[in-house]
């Protein structure tokens, strides 16, 4: 009798654990109100219950017990490896963003595959520890179904009546627990992972006849996952001093922000001045900045010489025809002669000061007046380092939450590396200018986080460290008037957006006014600050997102930003926040605007703007109007 007791101990203590263990994870990863938002997860919770108990009953022999073992302890891996950078369990829709950009995803897969598959050995170790424990007290009920065959009888029924209980009463699988979530992630693997794409002929400009009788010479550097807050100019944590030197009396737009903590959205956003929010086809035939220098004509039909120079891979466009409208294409592929084979080549090649070379050597054979952009990459995770001048030690390019000052030195050595290689272009470019007007024009695709709102890199959030971005103009020779200068000082300490980019570049190249822009003018969401502004005057509410129809985000955020305010949730956020712009973020400066929310005009109005653009919130919820 003391016997059986002990048993049936032994196989409660290992038994129960295994059977709950996706319920506890799920309650952990979602919080402690999980049931009180969405009360159907007891519904999933019964599921997960089920099915694991029945995967008890069936691994019967070592075989069956180490296979199972091992499919418990992978999806724990990934699951939990997956939440802690990115806070949301892997899903249908991660998978479907990790297969669109497999490129990118791919070297980071490979160099987290050892740790990963030391985390699952030893976790399959306990998995089986807890499967032999519970065979050695089984209920006698269940040790009587002998024959395999049986108990497949039973797991095939009881399979088929979970399935209809949770498809009638519970959450769909891409929101139930984490192993029925990648479960049903693995669909995406059936799906095409590569959009159609837009040919060139949608974005084809007629002749534009600018008001200028010399067009500028322009020159848009465009760098990656640089954050405001750490591009500091002067003082003894500076980063970016050399180009400060270079750009005397340029202005700083110390206010910019990015609409998008992913390269591909940021990158559509900057060049079309076009909101991303929208359908993809909209989105794909906009004009932009190349399209528009491509059909920019002075007097004389002179036309700009259109170039293109970038330490990235040219799949970074969503359409592969952007060098239809370049005289010089020149990504990695071409002037490196290869692409970048790993993201390790990021911290290891100095490929934004060779890709400075390239464009010294050549800007000279460049016929003017020019537009030229310059398309930076050292700055992208894990980060170059110039060991032989790096100011800020000791650095390290370990991804980890306890070495994450190590990594934030590196990132910032990285930051002052690529500021002299900018320096160097940019006095380059102004020397082949020579007399003739220049615009120089500088922002970075998004920020990047290290540590804060538990997040690292870019991605997760729309939240200040990631979209808050420098921004500066520098100018000579005439290419501003003496009324454009003064109205881009004045606009200059506004709130701005990387969709006033390309509006103030086309009104600089004396376009912005021109009937044949009418159509294309009226979808840009942004203004150029070449212009004054009101002061009374406000500018409609900016959708800003990471999900788009051409980029399928691995979680939903997005919302709206307002001259001072901006309206942002994510996923996991029961409904919005309002924050004012402005300052460090921090979660006493954050406040959840529910429905009935009120008390502050702006953030009432851009609740109410977000109903428009926004059906959904990112949690999947509707997002309804205060009855």
């Amino acid at each position: 009798m003391n016997l059986r007791k002990h048993r049936t101990r032994a196989w409660a203590f290992a038994a129960i654990p295994f059977v709950l263990q996706f319920v506890l994870l799920d309650l952990a990863l979602r919080g402690p109100n999980a049931l009180l938002v969405e009360p159907r997860l007891v519904v999933n919770f019964v599921e997960t219950i089920a099915l694991w108990a029945l995967v008890l009953g069936l691994a019967t022999s070592r075989k069956r017990r180490a296979i199972f073992a091992v499919l418990a302890a992978v999806v724990l891996a990934v699951q939990i490896s997956i939440f802690r950078y990115y806070h949301t369990p892997v899903d249908v829709q991660v998978v479907t963003s990790a297969l669109h950009a497999w490129r990118d995803v791919k070297p980071v897969v490979v160099r987290a595959l050892p740790a990963f598959v030391a985390t699952t050995t030893a976790l399959a170790v306990l998995e089986y520890g807890l499967l032999a424990a519970s065979h050695r007290g089984f209920p006698q009920w269940f040790s009587s179904l002998s024959s395999l065959s049986s108990r497949c009888r039973l797991a095939s029924w009881s399979l088929a009546a979970l399935v209809l209980l949770t498809g009638f009463f519970g959450l769909p699988p891409r929101h139930a627990t984490p192993d029925v979530r990648l479960a049903h992630a693995l669909t995406a693997l059936e799906r095409g992972t590569e959009p159609a794409v837009a040919s060139a002929s949608a974005v084809a400009l007629p002749p534009l006849l600018s008001e200028r009788a010399v067009l500028p010479n322009v020159l848009f550097i465009l760098t990656e996952s640089v954050r405001a807050q750490d591009y500091l100019t002067a003082g003894a944590e500076a980063t970016a001093s050399e180009t400060a030197a270079a750009t005397p009396g340029r202005i700083d737009l110390p206010q910019m922000r990015a609409i998008s903590s992913y390269t591909a959205v940021s990158l559509s956003a900057v060049l079309t001045g076009v909101s991303q929010e929208g359908p993809r086809d909209a989105v794909l035939h906009a004009p932009n900045l190349f399209d528009v220098a491509h059909a920019a004509r002075a007097r004389g039909d002179v036309r700009p010489t259109v170039a293109y120079y970038s330490a990235q891979s040219e799949t970074v466009f969503e359409t592969k025809d952007v060098r239809a409208a370049v005289d010089r294409f020149a990504p990695v592929e071409v002037w490196r002669g290869k692409d970048i084979a790993d993201d390790a080549e990021y911290a290891t090649e100095p490929l934004d000061a060779d890709l400075v070379e390239h464009f010294v050597a050549h800007v000279g054979e460049l016929a003017r007046p020019s537009v030229v952009m310059l398309h930076l990459a050292s700055t992208h995770a894990p980060y170059y380092v110039d060991e032989r001048n790096a100011p800020f030690r000791p650095f390290g390019h370990v991804v980890t939450w306890s070495r994450m000052p190590e990594l934030h030195n590196a990132y910032r050595d990285a930051i002052f590396a690529q500021d002299k290689a900018v320096a160097r272009a940019v006095r380059a470019f102004v020397e082949h200018a020579g007399d003739a007007p220049w615009m120089v024009v500088f922002t970075s695709d998004h920020g990047e986080a290290f540590g804060e709102h538990g997040a690292i890199h870019h991605g997760q959030n729309l939240f200040d460290e990631q979209v808050h971005v420098p921004g500066w103009i520098a100018f000579g020779n005439g290419a501003l008037t003496g009324e454009q200068a003064q109205a881009l000082r004045d606009n200059a300490a506004r709130f701005v957006t990387h969709l006033d980019v390309l509006p103030t570049v086309v009104d600089a190249l004396g376009l912005w006014d021109n009937f044949g822009l009418a159509p294309s003018r009226s979808a840009m969401r942004g203004r150029s600050l070449l212009r004054p502004l009101a002061p009374a005057e406000a500018r409609a509410p900016i959708p800003v997102t990471n999900c788009t129809g051409m980029f399928p985000c691995p979680l939903n955020t997005w919302g709206l930003y307002d001259d001072d305010h901006k309206l942002v949730a994510r996923v996991f956020d029961g409904d919005w926040f309002c924050i004012a712009l402005g300052g460090h973020e921090e979660r006493s400066g954050e406040r959840i605007v529910g429905p009935n929310e009120s008390s502050d005009p702006a953030c009432r109005r851009l609740r109410d703007a977000s109903r428009t653009t926004f059906p959904l919130l990112p949690n999947g919820r509707p997002n309804r109007s205060p009855p």
